[in-house]
């Protein structure tokens, strides 16, 4: 850069100030925008009648045997050798897929990387109830179609006859 007298370099100084400003709030814009984005994606999903499903939102869960297995609930599942690679994508979120009366037993995946020669991987996810939220089985039932089983408190049922408190005298 050129030497400037002392009142052009105060101009140059300033448009640097205002360039680095500028940028910084195009920054803040686009990630503030995106935040809305997953917002409003979260709001529009269907996360069970007392949406006692949210807290899966934003987290994922992992089995490991031959593969390892990663489903990250109203969002993707995935495969990846143990002894690292790339991960296939076995489906995307599409909807709750249970019979009537327990929608919210089977969740739907789909449109999952194409098998060679064969459709696009899917994976069903059948929720039961269990003290902690993991994955605890992951087949192949038919070819390029998956099936895991989730362990989830959030299906479990209230019991009907809590006993009272019993206080000692």
């Amino acid at each position: 850069m050129p030497d400037y007298d002392e009142e052009t370099q105060a101009v140059v100084n300033d448009a640097e100030d205002a360039r680095d400003k500028f940028k910084m709030a195009e920054k803040n814009l686009g990630e503030t925008e995106a935040d809305i984005r997953n917002l409003e994606k979260e709001l529009s999903l269907d996360l069970g009648p007392n949406d006692e499903f949210a807290y899966m939102y934003g987290n994922c869960y992992e089995l490991t045997n031959e593969y390892i297995y990663r489903f990250c609930p109203f969002d993707r599942v995935t495969q990846k050798p143990k002894q690292g690679g790339i991960d296939t994508n076995l489906g995307t979120w599409d909807s709750w897929a249970g019979p009537e009366g327990n929608k919210y037993s089977l969740m739907k995946y789909e449109g999952g990387t194409s098998c060679w020669q064969g459709p696009n991987r899917s994976t069903k996810i059948k929720l039961v109830c269990g003290k902690e939220t993991m994955l605890t089985s992951c087949t192949e039932p038919s070819r390029c179609e998956y099936l895991m089983e989730l362990q989830t408190p959030a299906l479990c049922e209230e019991p009907d006859n809590v006993p009272a408190e019993h206080d000692e005298l």
